[in-house]
């Protein structure tokens, strides 16, 4: 069986190795320019334990892919941190005890911290803000993005798969119903699974074959101040559900991002090429009302120093969870795109949902959540689409925090 994966962001290394961990053929994996080049490298590298369905198991799973690729020799970056959830409403109060009921039933060690506990483990941080309460949740840290794409393509490469950059997949071959390869700008490749995990761009992809995935993407940004006092690299980072904001640590400093209301997509047709390693410009009118609740938790920032703005693009999906699966109709076609700006969280489990799916083997993760097609075929009404997506980056948010 000869396999192609398209796209070499952390998704698509992360499909590589487990393929070929799991002796599933050929692998060969095609990265249009350099690995990480589209989305992961601007990604900010989180990653939580929530006792949801989508990260709860994923992610504990994904805490075993980072330690087995340390044991190997891999080296992501990988630090565990904890993160403080703020609450400022008394819904958001209420849904997080069930999230720390959970945790102390399993044996984890997450708390309700005090004001002067609150205050030890960010000095930046004024609880008086947080009118509810904070909660600490232990099983969280970050990870350089770049770091965890390199591991997972070193260890694919052991593990017998080709990667090769510079080779941009043009379309994807299919006869009688099934695959047969992909044509690239170097010709040719012959393939009895393709797997399209190419970001933003997959639904572009299979867009020739009738396929319409429900994926639109939008700009998604944060920055990164100058603070005083600098931040110790363990500062525990934190997200605020009310106020749609999250942030941590950044070699010092202090990174903030938003995920906000009535989010702005865009055509990916439109964007130049090549768009490698590539950010839209700042757009200050959109962060300013999320700066100003963050000001209010950490007053610091309203003198401190903007170092970065960094506004990248991020594909998201009407229901806020990604598409990975079978393509029906075409055989040996597979998708795993549009992670919500999670594609460092759930890398682990994408790769081995597809790898169990090629393999034929009962699944270790709940395929029917991931359905690439459980939206029918209103992936194929852009106005739909896009309105659905604008507003699910805050929602979908505020739902996976609370």
């Amino acid at each position: 069986m000869k396999c192609v994966v398209v796209g070499g962001g952390v998704v698509g290394t992360s499909i590589a190795w487990h393929l070929a961990r799991q002796g599933i053929g050929e692998v060969t994996l095609l990265e249009r320019d350099r690995l990480g080049s589209g989305t992961t490298w601007h990604s900010a590298g989180n990653i939580t334990w929530k006792p949801t369905p989508s990260y709860d198991a994923p992610i504990q799973y994904a805490f075993e892919t980072l330690d087995q690729l340390k044991e190997n020799g891999h080296e992501t970056g990988w630090l565990r941190t904890g993160r403080t959830f703020l609450a400022r409403t008394a819904e958001t109060r209420h849904l997080l005890e069930q999230f720390d009921s959970t945790a102390r039933e399993r044996g984890i060690a997450s708390r309700w911290l005090d004001p002067s506990e609150a205050r030890a483990v960010n000095p930046l941080l004024d609880p008086t803000a947080v009118e509810q309460g904070i909660w600490l949740n232990p099983l969280s840290g970050r990870l350089n993005p770049a770091d965890l794409t390199a591991s997972y393509a070193s260890a694919a490469r052991r593990a017998g798969a080709r990667i090769s950059e510079n080779v941009e997949v043009l379309g994807v071959g299919v006869s009688a119903g099934r695959v047969t390869g992909v044509e690239t700008n170097e010709g040719f490749v012959a393939a009895d699974v393709v797997v399209a995990a190419a970001g933003l761009w997959s639904r572009g992809l299979l867009v020739p074959l009738g396929v319409a995935l429900a994926q639109w993407p939008c700009e998604h940004f944060y920055l990164i101040a100058e603070v005083t006092p600098r931040l110790a690299r363990e500062t525990p980072s934190f997200v605020a559900p009310d106020d749609l904001i999250y942030g941590r640590e950044e070699v010092g400093k202090l990174l903030v991002g938003c995920f906000d209301e009535n989010a702005k997509t865009f055509d990916p047709a439109t964007l130049p090429k090549p768009f490698s390693f590539t950010l839209f410009p700042p757009d200050w009118d959109k962060i300013g009302p999320y700066f100003e609740r963050m000001m209010r938790m950490f007053p610091v920032l309203e003198n401190a120093p903007i170092q970065h703005f960094v506004n990248g693009p991020e594909s998201f999906t009407p229901d806020g969870l990604p598409l990975i699966g079978r393509v029906p109709d075409i055989e040996g076609l597979l998708v795993a795109t549009a992670m919500n700006s999670a594609g460092v969280t759930w890398s682990a489990m994408a790769g081995r949902l597809i790898a169990d799916l090629v393999a034929e083997t009962e699944p270790k993760f709940e395929a029917g959540r991931y359905d690439p097609v459980r939206f029918g075929g209103r992936g194929a009404d852009l106005d739909w689409l896009t309105a659905q997506v604008s507003g699910i980056v805050s929602q979908g948010y505020r739902n996976q925090n609370r």
